[in-house]
């Protein structure tokens, strides 16, 4: 600033001192004053034309205060570009983290409309940013249940329970939290997966209780029924029966062991080449021991000399649940196949009988636990409804899928299709 005045009276001064030759002081002095102010004049409109347009002209030239003017300018401009590069950084690390989350989320303006949302958000609800930007959520979302989740007080913990749009199936946990201040974030969880496995843990534990109340209450009502003086008559005929029913909760508590074993892990898997002929023979005889075995006919069919790479004792009780279910819920002399076989991609063990087959709404609950065709017909054979589950956890284990294929009166068709890397040569001995 002090260069301003010391410009100013020098410029004065020699103005003064030049009209003062030409005895025009006071005239020389106000032109020099007034074309100051004038180069003054100008170079303040360049500074504001720079301020208004600064990627199209370059900052005034000038000494003095103008050019600290534009130096103070110019550093609160890169302090501000750093800010806008750091916040930009912010928002994109916010999206990518957001982007890549399971949950879908959705963040909301003040009336409820989509200011922005994640990729998951189009997937699990259907929104599409930027296509919606700016539409409101109620409009993409009309779920009673959401509609009061979007009216409740943000901040009550509130949570709905509400179907895709896209897909009735899909179930989603949606909740509404305080984002930035007065905004609002919606989040949608898929909680499908949970919702099904408590129902399955439900129907477990209801299951179980209805399978061990028969045995128990027909001990308990003979036991009660029995004293010391009872006759042996009587003894006789209700020995029988009790074996039966404590045999039948001896056969359930064991399969649940083994599945909560399977389903655990707790049981470590041995990884050992298995002669998979000898294997399917020995299941063969077994079933042909079975009291439900009625002259039917079991073919073996070997495709290959391969061996299976696997827990033998585990793969024996997977194909047996198989063969001996063909057995107990087939016609007598009914043909039953078990064949081993390996393409280029899978190895399989398939059990096929003619049976009278099973209706295609049955075949997703099959190897659920206690899931029967047939109730009675099952009570009837001893069955647990656990068999199948047995089977696919079994066959999880082992990096392989059990693929059932049946239509009524076509028979049944069991694929046990494990990865090819599991059929090994027959080892050096």
């Amino acid at each position: 600033m002090q260069w301003d005045y010391w410009r100013l009276l020098t410029i004065v001064s020699l103005a003064g001192f030049v009209g003062l030759l030409f005895g025009q002081m006071m005239t020389f002095m106000f032109i020099a004053s007034f074309g100051y102010a004038l180069w003054l004049q100008r170079t303040w409109y360049q500074l504001w034309f720079w301020l208004d347009k600064p990627k199209k002209t370059a900052s005034p030239s000038a000494d003095g205060i103008i050019d600290d003017v534009c130096r103070q300018i110019d550093q609160i401009r890169n302090q501000n570009n750093s800010r806008k590069k750091k916040l930009a950084g912010y928002l994109k690390r916010f999206q990518a983290a957001t982007a890549a989350l399971p949950d879908a989320i959705v963040v909301l303006g003040e009336y409820g409309e989509v200011d922005w949302a994640n990729t998951a958000a189009r997937e699990l609800l259907g929104i599409h940013w930027p296509r919606d930007n700016n539409v409101r959520l109620n409009n993409l979302i009309r779920d009673p249940n959401f509609q009061l989740l979007l009216d409740a007080p943000v901040g009550s913990g509130q949570v709905a329970i509400v179907a895709s749009p896209l897909n009735p199936k899909i179930q989603l946990e949606m909740k509404i939290v305080n984002y930035m201040g007065s905004g609002r974030l919606l989040i949608a969880r898929d909680m499908t997966a949970t919702i099904k496995l408590q129902k399955m843990r439900r129907d477990f534990v209801a299951n179980v209780s209805h399978e061990l109340r028969t045995p128990l209450t027909v001990l308990r009502g003979y036991l009660g029924t029995f004293t010391e003086d009872s006759p042996q008559e009587l003894w006789q005929g209700a020995l029988p029966v009790m074996r039966e029913q404590s045999e039948r909760m001896q056969v359930m508590i064991t399969d649940l062991l083994a599945l909560s074993q399977l389903e655990t892990g707790e049981k470590p898997l041995r990884h050992l080449p298995v002669d998979t002929q000898v294997l399917l023979e020995t299941i063969i005889e077994q079933a042909k021991r079975l009291s439900h075995y009625q002259q039917h006919h079991i073919n073996l069919n070997i495709k290959t000399d391969r061996w299976l790479l696997g827990d033998r004792d585990e793969l024996h009780a997977a194909i047996s649940n198989l063969v001996f279910n063909a057995v107990k819920y087939t016609p007598p002399e009914c043909k039953i196949t078990l064949r081993w076989r390996v393409d280029d991609r899978y190895a399989y063990i398939d059990v096929n009988d003619e049976g009278d087959g099973i209706a295609e709404h049955h075949l997703e609950r099959l190897t659920e636990r206690f899931y029967r065709v047939d109730s009675g017909r099952s009570k009837q054979t001893g069955g647990t409804g656990l068999g199948l589950a047995i089977v696919k956890h079994v066959l999880q284990r082992h990096d392989a899928e059990l693929i059932i294929s049946s239509e009524p009166g076509s028979g049944s068709q069991f694929c046990c299709r494990f990865p090819r890397r599991r059929a090994v040569h027959q080892p050096d001995i």
